[in-house]
């Protein structure tokens, strides 16, 4: 639903992608569907499935109401640095584009860890993914001249340009494909277009 736009360069430049989980989205007891939902999306995102990996965590467990603690996203995100190397970390900013509470979870969780150690596990650059307003998160075709006017010093702007994979693969999410769903991906900012932001590595 966010994230796709960079998936889809990423993928163009030959970038080896992979995808951590924090949690399987259990919420609704519909886990074991979800992760298989995840590895179908991400197959027609052309990422392979070993380079999927989906965290099932007593404190990392999916909801409106359940706060995930940064300690716990961080020594997720550190062992999975660890295992698998990489010199660039994308995940959301502090709002998590639709303000959801694990969202912002994973963003506080990644900030502790980059800050403290990012330089130390290999990472060079970290990027958060920036949320928009909500004119501008539904402005289709617009997005893309809005998100430049509103770029500022240091961030950058991608442009993936396959929609329809990005469609298919939000409906790879069966069990969350309602109307509601469907309309965001074919309307949202996201679905064309991200604005990242830089990231503090120490």
């Amino acid at each position: 639903m966010f994230f796709a736009p960079t998936l889809h360069v990423l993928q163009r430049q030959g970038a080896t992608v992979r995808i951590l989980c924090l949690s399987n989205g259990n919420g609704d007891g519909l886990g074991a569907v979800r992760e298989k939902e995840l590895l179908a999306a991400c197959t027609v995102l052309q990422i392979p499935r070993q380079n999927v990996t989906i965290v099932d965590h007593p404190e990392l467990q999916d909801g409106m109401t359940r706060s995930w603690p940064a300690e716990a996203v961080a020594q997720q995100v550190q062992q999975h640095l660890t295992q698998h190397p990489c010199d660039t970390v994308l995940t959301f900013d502090a709002y998590g584009v639709s303000g959801h509470i694990n969202h912002q979870g994973v963003h506080d969780g990644v900030r502790l860890l980059l800050e403290s150690e990012g330089h130390h596990l290999g990472v060079q650059h970290g990027w958060q993914l920036v949320s928009e307003s909500l004119l501008h998160k539904y402005s289709c075709l617009l997005a893309v001249l809005l998100s430049a006017l509103l770029l500022r010093r240091g961030q950058v702007l991608v442009l993936g340009g396959k929609v329809w994979a990005s469609v298919r693969a939000m409906a790879a999410h069966t069990s969350q494909w309602v109307w509601y769903r469907k309309l965001f991906v074919l309307l949202s900012s996201y679905t064309l277009v991200n604005r990242l932001q830089p990231m503090t590595i120490g």
